[in-house]
C-alpha cells in the first residue's frame, strides 16, 4: 500500500510540476558530437562566470557590505585577519588569543591568503568563489558524463549554471562554495574508483573529503560513511580485496589529515574533538527547537531557557570553565534533551529538511534587504512594509528558485522511477545528499545548507531526463556507465522498453 502511494505521489509530482516531455525534447536538442559538446561546455562555463562577475559588480556598487551575508561571514573575516596579522587561529579581538575550536581552518586560511595578496578587500573573495564554482561545474559535468553519458554531463553543467542558490552563494563570504567544490571532487574520485582499479582514485577521494571537512565540520562523519559505501559497491562487482584496499586507503588518508587538527585541538584545549560546532549546534538548534515546539515558545526564548537551565546546574564550578569545556558541557546537556524527546526530534528534523529542500534563494538580500523580514511580511500580506523594488527582486528570485527546484526534483523522480537505488554510484550520491541535508536540518535551515549538494541534485536530474529520452526514443550513449543498453542489471527492462 505504501509503495503504491509513493509511486502515485511521484507520478503526480512528475506530471504536474513540469512537463517531462518538454524537457525530453530539450535534452534531445543537446549536441552529441564530442567537439560540439566541448564547445558547448566552454560557452556554458563562460556565460556562468560572466553572469556571476556581473552580479558581483552590481552588488558591490550598490551594497559594498553585501558580501557579509550573516554573522558567520564576520567571524570568518576576523579569523582571517588574526591569521594574517598575528599568526593565530582565533576570533579574539585582542591578546591573549584564545584558540578557535568551533570554526575549521580551510576557509579562513583561504581568506588570509587572499588578503595577503590582494589586501584586506573582502569582496575579492567573490572572484575566488566564481572560479571554485566553475571547478564544481566541471566536476559535476564529469560525474554526469561517467554515469549517464556526455549529454547528461552537459545538462548537469547547464543546471549548475542556472542554479539560483549556487549563484547567490558565490557572492557572499561563506564556506558553502568551497565545501561544495571539495565534496563534488570527492564524489568524482569515488565514481572513478568504482569504474577503474587504480588506487589513486580512493586517495583522491579521501584527500578531497578531508578538505571538505576542514571547510565545514559537517563532512566529518562522511569520513566513515563514504568509505563503507565504497567498500560495499566495489565488493559487489570486484570482490572484497580490491574493495577493502580502496576503502581503507580512502579512510586512512582522511583520518590522517583530520587527525592532525584533532591533535592540535587536544594540545591547545585538552579536547580531541575535531570541532565544537557539533555541541553548539545541538544546544542552540536541535535542543532549542525541541523545547520551542514542546512549550509553544519562540526559538530565541527556548535558547535563553536552555542557557539558564544549564547555567543553574553549573553555578558552583570553579575555576570558570574554558570555552571548550562550556561547549562540551552544553553538548551533553543538549543530548539529554534530545534523547528525552525522540518524537519532537523527528518532527523538528522533518521541518528543517523541508526548509532545506524547498527554500528558494533571495537575491534581494545581496542588495541589503532583510530576507527573513521579507518572508514574514509576505506571509502576512504586509506589502507596504518594503518598497516595490525589494518585492520585485524577492518575488522573482523566489519564483525562479521554486521553478528550478521543480525541474530538478522532477528529473530525480524520473531517475528513481527508471533506475531505483540498485546502482551503487546513484546510491552513493543520494546517500551523501541525504546526509548533508539531514545533519543541517535545524530550526533555522534554509537554502544555504542545500547549496553544497546542488551538484548532486543536478547530476541526478540530468540522468533522469536522459533516462526519459532513452525510454522514449531508444537513444543510448555508450559512454555512460549505466546506459540502458550497457547495464546487465537492467537488461530485461531495456528489452521491454526498446
Amino acid at each position: 500500500m505504501l509503495e503504491c502511494q509513493v509511486r502515485d505521489l511521484t507520478r503526480s509530482f512528475t506530471s504536474t510540476l513540469i512537463s517531462s516531455r518538454d524537457m525530453t525534447w530539450l535534452v534531445a536538442l543537446l549536441p552529441t558530437d564530442g567537439d560540439h559538446l566541448r564547445r558547448s561546455l566552454v560557452i556554458v562555463a563562460l556565460l556562468s562566470a560572466l553572469s556571476k562577475l556581473a552580479l558581483g559588480m552590481l552588488v558591490f556598487s550598490s551594497n559594498p557590505q553585501g558580501v557579509f551575508e550573516s554573522s558567520d561571514s564576520h567571524e570568518y573575516h576576523q579569523l582571517a585577519l588574526n591569521i594574517l596579522e598575528h599568526g593565530s587561529f582565533s576570533q579574539s579581538l585582542t591578546p591573549p588569543f584564545e584558540p578557535e575550536t568551533i570554526r575549521t581552518p580551510a576557509y579562513p586560511f583561504l581568506l588570509s591568503g587572499l588578503y595577503h595578496v590582494a589586501g584586506i578587500r573582502p569582496h575579492a573573495v567573490v572572484a575566488i568563489q566564481i572560479a571554485l564554482s566553475l571547478v564544481t561545474m566541471l566536476a559535476g559535468c564529469r560525474i554526469g558524463s561517467l554515469l549517464f553519458g556526455s549529454k547528461a554531463g552537459l545538462l548537469t553543467a547547464i543546471f549548475l549554471a542556472l542554479d539560483p542558490v549556487s549563484l547567490y552563494y558565490s557572492q557572499v563570504m561563506l564556506t558553502e562554495t568551497l565545501f561544495g567544490t571539495a565534496l563534488t571532487l570527492c564524489l568524482l574520485g569515488m565514481v572513478y574508483a568504482l569504474r577503474h582499479p587504480s588506487l589513486w582514485y580512493p586517495c583522491w577521494a579521501g584527500i578531497c573529503l578531508a578538505l571538505a571537512t576542514y571547510t565545514r565540520p559537517t563532512g566529518y562523519y562522511l569520513g566513515m560513511l563514504l568509505p563503507v559505501m565504497l567498500f560495499l559497491v566495489i565488493r559487489r562487482s570486484k570482490g572484497w580485496r580490491p574493495a577493502f584496499a580502496s576503502a581503507a586507503l580512502m579512510w586512512l588518508l582522511f583520518a590522517a589529515m583530520v587527525g592532525g587538527w584533532q591533535l592540535r585541538n587536544y594540545v591547545s584545549t585538552g579536547s580531541a574533538q575535531f570541532s565544537q560546532a557539533k555541541n553548539q549546534y545541538l544546544f542552540i538548534a536541535k535542543a532549542a527547537a525541541i523545547i520551542a515546539m514542546r512549550d509553544g515558545i519562540s526559538l530565541q526564548e527556548a535558547q535563553q531557557r536552555l542557557a539558564q537551565e544549564h547555567a543553574a546546574l553549573h553555578t558552583l564550578e570553579l575555576p570558570r570553565p574554558s570555552q571548550t569545556q562550556l561547549l562540551e558541557s552544553q553538548g551533553r546537556f543538549a543530548q539529554a534533551v534530545v534523547a528525552a524527546h525522540p518524537v519532537l526530534l523527528v518532527r523538528t528534523t522533518l521541518q528543517g529538511t523541508a526548509a532545506n529542500l524547498l527554500g528558494p534563494s533571495n537575491l534581494a538580500h545581496l542588495f541589503g534587504s532583510d530576507n527573513v523580514a521579507l518572508r514574514e511580511a509576505f506571509l502576512r500580506l504586509d506589502f507596504a512594509r518594503f518598497p516595490l523594488r525589494d518585492w520585485i527582486t524577492a518575488l522573482s528570485s523566489w519564483t525562479s528558485g521554486l521553478v528550478f527546484l521543480g525541474v530538478l526534483y522532477t528529473g530525480i523522480c524520473i531517475l528513481l522511477k527508471h533506475k531505483g537505488l540498485g546502482n551503487g554510484a546513484i546510491a552513493v550520491l543520494i546517500l551523501t545528499a541525504a546526509y548533508v541535508i539531514l545533519v543541517s536540518s535545524g530550526p533555522e535551515a534554509y537554502s544555504r545548507f542545500r547549496m553544497p549538494v546542488m551538484p548532486i541534485f543536478c547530476v541526478l536530474a540530468a540522468g533522469g531526463y536522459l533516462c526519459r529520452l532513452e525510454s522514449k526514443f531508444g537513444e543510448t550513449e555508450s559512454g555512460g556507465e549505466i546506459a540502458l543498453r550497457d547495464r546487465p542489471d537492467v537488461g530485461l527492462a531495456a528489452q521491454r522498453i526498446l
